[in-house]
């Protein structure tokens, strides 16, 4: 099947048409004139963001940086200067339309910036088709996350924080600019539901910050609500849970609408949609999260998007006074704590799986935040499950964030101390992972394809590992780099071939289409067999079968000590099988680590550390340019080591890597005992013990 056959498939093609009702028809159905409603909506918070003044003075004065920073990032905002998904900086003109008499320029809500070409503007949403109206080399992602306007959060913040009326008026200006150039249903910004949500539920959100501006009109408010009402209504006739599985998107279509719930809870329809929600979320807590915390996509970027959108609508539930069961808090802080295990010892997430860089609402950092770290999360998620210990690593915005999801300034005192240590096996998301006081580091993964076996977020990373030594990266996963605008780039950063991992003859672990971008097929069913977190080293043994189905099968099975306190990472690889065999092995190394050849393996130059990776003898290297993506769009030049063997195999053969400071490397003796110690035949599922 050709991806234009896939896209065709998706949810898109079988929506049904949005009622065209108007928010002015519900009101009067209820007996209620628009200019009611909109005196009694503007006497009164409903959101979460809805800050007192003295909440805002106080946390004007105790982050005065934040502050700060927040207000150049609206004086960006007002010059229409964004910087979004690797586009670097631009300016979004609309060619089409004219400066108005004010001097407000249209922004261009169709553009990609990078590629410099535009989206058609004119097609209704159940007639896109991205395979034949995409432009070559466009990225539908840029004009989306424009479209999502999560940056008038940062306009609302600076009106409430310097009173300067031009803040509340951009966002009234940009409301009017969005709806003149994206009529309802028309156009690109209304092709995924997604989107929409994500958008209402900033609208939302901006709108409650600017509430008390006495410089905005009514005739603004009433086509602000207007237009918030038919976005509800929009997606409430669109939800995406019409495809195989539900994931994020589903997810985010019900966390938008729930938003809009509270803001027309006292209409007919608002509360209907937020008893929708309050089910829908209760339900997808239970069939997007694993039992040991996971979300199911199989990867830690969209595990804290997943969080957020399910934090943001616990807290909204909380803050109304009417919280979500409490099963549901229970499942949101195994979340929270499988998240706070997997960070690195610099706070940051690994890259595992796919990372696009989508968020719930951005209250810090806007255009500047650094899209791998997750630390926003961990303070108003703190304070909101009485896990008050998740502070002390919130990070430097840790109490600015809590603040503006509706707590105290008093009780959101944050730290910058690392993540904790801590040894974990998560095996239903099939991640093991040894974070040491010393600053050591390693994630192994070895998990099944996710989203019940679709795929879409998942790589082939069976056995693969990331590894940093003294809090410094040194192996790492690629990342994921961009989706649609460049095929060959997205299968490469998610294949076998770019993780670090054993390849065998060429073949992905998990089947892989190279038209099918968001699908992988179950090949490798992974398996854990042991784990042990001791006192001077953390092992994992695990294997998959991926390689079962080559002519000449293949069980690849892989074991990874990181040994303490020194740090020495030792990899054994076992293969079973028979016949002639290409073997290739994979180390990703991350920006800034210099390597060279020298006898029995190879020099690392890793910031004031030289280490050393001894390889078995008999493989044949080769140092190579590569890629790391540490966010979506955003690729930077790394090094990377290749290892090849033409073998064959009878029974099973064993490979030793040992990586770390010379002088820490144990001897070959020491190795053969430690080894034995795991020799028991019971212990792994081959012809041979290891």
């Amino acid at each position: 099947m050709s991806l234009a056959d896939w896209l065709n498939r998706l949810p898109w093609r079988r929506r049904k048409r949005a009622t065209r009702y108007s928010w002015g028809e519900a009101l009067r159905r209820q007996g209620i004139s628009p200019a009611r409603w909109l005196e009694r909506r503007l006497a009164e918070g409903r959101l979460y963001v809805d800050l007192s003044p003295q909440a805002v003075a106080l946390l004007a004065e105790l982050e005065p940086r934040a502050v700060e920073e927040t207000l150049q990032a609206a004086d960006r905002i007002l010059a229409h200067r964004f910087d979004l998904l690797g586009s670097g900086p631009f300016q979004p003109r609309d060619p089409r339309r004219p400066p108005r008499p004010d001097g407000y320029q249209p922004l261009d809500w169709h553009l990609d910036p990078k590629a410099g070409k535009r989206f058609p503007h004119d097609v209704p949403y159940e007639q896109w088709d991205p395979a034949s109206m995409t432009p070559p080399g466009a990225d539908i992602k840029l004009p989306w996350e424009l479209a999502r306007c999560q940056h008038w959060i940062t306009l609302g913040q600076a009106w409430r924080l310097s009173g300067r009326v031009e803040f509340a008026r951009e966002i009234a200006r940009q409301l009017e600019d969005f709806t003149e150039a994206n009529p309802l249903g028309l156009g690109i910004n209304w092709a995924c539901t997604m989107d929409v949500a994500l958008r209402a539920a900033n609208w939302a959100l901006a709108l409650e910050l600017i509430r008390t501006c006495p410089a905005l009109e009514q005739d603004f408010w009433l086509l602000a609500y207007e237009q918030l009402y038919r976005h509800g209504r929009f997606i409430a006739d669109n939800l995406e849970d019409h495809y195989e599985v539900t994931s994020n998107h589903f997810l985010s279509d019900v966390v938008g609408l729930f938003y809009l719930a509270a803001v027309f809870g006292d209409l007919e329809e608002g509360r209907r949609w937020e008893e929708d929600c309050r089910a829908w979320l209760e339900r997808e807590m239970e069939t997007q999260v694993l039992p040991d915390g996971a979300d199911f996509e199989s990867s830690v970027p969209y595990h804290r998007l997943v969080c957020e959108l399910f934090l943001g609508a616990a807290r909204l539930a909380q803050w109304r006074g009417r919280p979500l069961a409490g099963g549901y808090h229970r499942r949101l802080q195994d979340m929270m704590e499988f998240f706070l295990a997997v960070l690195r010892p610099d706070g940051l997430m690994p890259q595992v799986g796919d990372a696009d860089d989508g968020r719930l609402h951005i209250f810090s950092q806007y255009s500047s935040w650094r899209p791998q770290d997750g630390r926003h999360l961990l303070a108003p998620a703190g304070l909101m499950l009485a896990r008050r210990e998740w502070l002390r690593h919130a990070g430097p915005w840790g109490r600015w964030e809590a603040v503006w999801w509706g707590f105290s300034p008093h009780e959101a005192t944050c730290g910058e101390e690392p993540p904790p240590p801590t040894c974990r096996l998560f095996p239903r998301a099939g991640l093991a992972v040894a974070r040491v006081a010393e600053g050591h580091y390693l994630l192994v993964s070895n998990g099944p394809v996710g989203t019940a076996g679709f795929g879409n977020h998942k790589h082939n990373d069976q056995l693969s590992f990331e590894y940093h030594y003294r809090g410094r990266a040194v192996v790492v996963d690629p990342g994921s780099y961009v989706y649609t605008p460049d095929p060959d780039a997205r299968n490469r950063f998610r294949g076998t071939a770019w993780h670090n991992t054993v390849m065998v003859d060429g073949e992905e672990q998990n089947r892989l289409e190279p038209q099918w971008l968001f699908r992988l097929f179950e090949c490798a069913r992974p398996r854990h067999l042991r784990f042990l977190a001791g006192s001077d080293k953390v092992v994992y043994w695990g294997l998959h079968r991926g390689y079962q189905r080559l002519a000449n099968p293949v069980l690849h099975l892989r074991g990874l000590w990181l040994l303490l306190p020194t740090g020495v990472l030792m990899v054994v690889d076992c293969l079973q099988g028979k016949g002639q065999h290409r073997l290739r092995w994979h180390f990703h190394l991350a920006p800034g680590v210099e390597v060279w050849p020298e006898p029995g393996g190879y020099g690392l130059a890793v910031g004031g550390e030289e280490l050393v990776l001894r390889v078995p003898e008999g493989l044949t290297g080769r140092i190579e340019d590569a890629w790391y993506s540490p966010s979506y769009g955003v690729r930077l030049p790394c090094r990377s080591l290749e290892l090849s063997q033409q073998i064959r195999l009878e029974g099973v053969r064993r490979w030793c890597f040992l990586l770390g400071r010379e002088a820490d490397l144990p001897s070959s003796t020491w190795v053969r005992s430690l080894l034995e110690e795991f020799r028991l035949a019971s212990d792994f599922p081959l012809g041979e013990a290891p």
